[in-house]
């Protein structure tokens, strides 16, 4: 029998409440590749009307992590490793562009980005990924936001889903969680110094580790017979 999932009560707006319900869903597999999200079931699970849930799904739509047709409703959208690469690639460019713009406004961020990475830490021993998903991109959306730069920051926030993929989900359950969490204190310690060029660098070797290990996996799955 399904768990049964209370109805929406936090800070969130109601439509934001559901689409942050359907990304967990897609990140931790119970949503799949070409699964239906059914406006009803969503509805019924989470006890709101249905026009939360339209507009959660219309947002999912504009943002490309569900593909809508017209005879078979929403649906989640299959993104490739080669595609998580890609986005990677781009999003550890724009953190150190961000990092670089925001300059010494970085140092005011340290007593938030401190709690962020307290939550990174706890969730990663728990082994909830969802969880450390979610204060990951907290964390960097911060630097990011930190710029002062709206195009870079929709650019940013644009790759979301291409790095919540359950490839990144496999990478983060064979990965040492001291050695995630040490990630995040290395950046901290970069700030408290006030030393931005350190700081853009270790955002850029941070999604390095994880773009290397995706493409060793590729190459893995390109040797192996069809």
């Amino acid at each position: 029998m399904e768990q049964f999932t209370p109805p929406v009560t936090n800070r969130y707006s109601l439509s934001e409440q559901v689409r942050n319900h359907i990304l967990a869903r897609i990140a931790t597999g119970t949503l799949k590749p070409g699964d239906r999200v059914v406006e009803a079931r969503v509805a019924g699970e989470l006890q709101v009307s249905s026009i939360p849930v339209r507009e959660a799904i219309r947002e999912l739509v504009a943002r490309r992590i569900l593909e809508y047709n017209v005879h078979k409703g929403a649906r989640v959208r299959n993104v490739s490793m080669a595609e998580t690469v890609d986005a990677l690639h781009v999003k550890a460019v724009l953190e150190a562009l961000a990092a670089r713009q925001a300059g010494l406004r970085l140092k005011g961020l340290v007593p938030r980005l401190e709690e962020y990475t307290k939550r990174i830490e706890s969730s990663a021993h728990r082994r909830d990924f969802v969880a450390y998903q979610d204060h990951n991109q907290q964390f960097h959306g911060a630097i990011v936001e930190a710029a002062g730069n709206p195009t870079l920051l929709r650019l940013w926030d644009s790759l979301d889903f291409e790095v919540r993929t359950r490839f990144i989900m496999d990478y983060l359950q064979g990965v040492d969680p001291a050695e995630l969490a040490r990630e995040h204190e290395d950046i901290l310690e970069a700030m408290r110094g006030g030393d931005v060029e350190r700081v853009a660098l270790l955002l850029t070797t941070h999604a390095r580790h994880l773009v290397d290990h995706l493409q060793r996996q590729m190459a893995e799955n390109r040797k192996e017979p069809a």
